[in-house]
């Protein structure tokens, strides 16, 4: 089955969040939601008057934000997001003609469609091909790091003025393994522990199959934690989540190029490589402004 890997949480100082608020600042979509916010004594979010706020210039024109606030709270997960095909294809062609770089070495460039020849002039498999700053400061990446519809989801759930965190764009290449090493990686489960509230933004620029890497959500797990699971940060079994949330909650998101889903941070995933199928994604992370600035 699936799994992507989790790019470790910063929140642990607030004060690295000073440039991004300063630059939020500056953010018509922020600002409206921080009048609304300073302006609600109760400090609580009503969904209609989020939606009032954030009714146009958005690109996802169908989607319920009741349905997707209810689908968060009571799964983790809502699946309902899809890009317009010409933003799929366009950040797709852009990540087909921009050098990406291996997982902690920047100097290590190369362009997706060369992965085979260079794995065989180094004898070692490339497992992620991840983009920087180049390509993720593109108008349409930056675009949707600003969609109102996205931001009014984000506000909603987390009942706060969201902060755009981070934007990532990879690749998880397709690479041999053996049965065993496809059993190990089905064991692992894990998720982000002491983080401030947040959701992830996932799209798929590529369609994907149970080949392809799918992403593995473990339904409900944001809410229904065993004690230890809240303190210990570490891989779960499979037998361990199954026999806590059940096999039927243990779900993998596959579809075309296009599709996006957001998820709630503390839900559990899994991990591992795709067995046949290259898959690019696209992940945008807002977490909840802290109380104390």
């Amino acid at each position: 089955m699936m799994a992507i890997d989790v790019i470790p949480n910063p929140f642990k100082d607030f004060r690295l969040f000073k440039t991004s608020i300063h630059d939020t600042n500056k953010n018509n979509y922020f600002n409206g939601i921080r009048q609304h916010y300073l302006a609600k004594k109760s400090n609580k979010f009503k969904v209609s008057e989020i939606q009032s706020h954030y009714c146009q210039d958005s690109i996802f024109k169908t989607i319920d934000l009741n349905e997707t606030i209810h689908s968060l709270k009571q799964k983790g997960i809502s699946r309902n997001l899809n890009l317009p095909a010409q933003i799929t294809q366009d950040i797709r062609d852009l990540a087909l003609t921009t050098p990406c770089h291996k997982p902690n070495n920047t100097q290590f460039r190369f362009d997706a469609s060369e992965k085979e020849q260079i794995m065989m002039q180094t004898g070692k498999p490339l497992i992620r091909g991840i983009y920087d700053n180049t390509i993720l400061s593109c108008p349409t990446i930056k675009k949707l790091e600003t969609d109102p519809t996205l931001l009014a989801i984000a506000a909603t759930y987390l009942n706060a003025e969201p902060i755009h965190h981070d934007t990532q764009l990879w690749w998880s290449f397709a690479v041999e393994s053996t049965l065993y090493e496809r059993r190990q990686e089905a064991q692992r489960f894990y998720r982000a522990t002491n983080n401030p509230p947040s959701l992830t933004f996932y799209f798929y620029l590529t369609d994907v199959d149970l080949c392809s890497n799918p992403h593995v959500c473990v339904l409900e797990s944001h809410r229904k934690k065993k004690l230890a699971y809240q303190f210990l940060s570490k891989d779960y079994s499979l037998q361990d989540i199954s026999k806590h949330y059940g096999y039927h909650n243990i779900t993998s998101i596959c579809g075309k190029a296009g599709l996006g889903f957001v998820e709630d941070a503390r839900c559990f995933r899994k991990k591992s490589s795709p067995s046949s199928n290259d898959r690019l994604t696209l992940e945008l992370k807002f977490a909840a402004k802290p109380r104390s600035i």
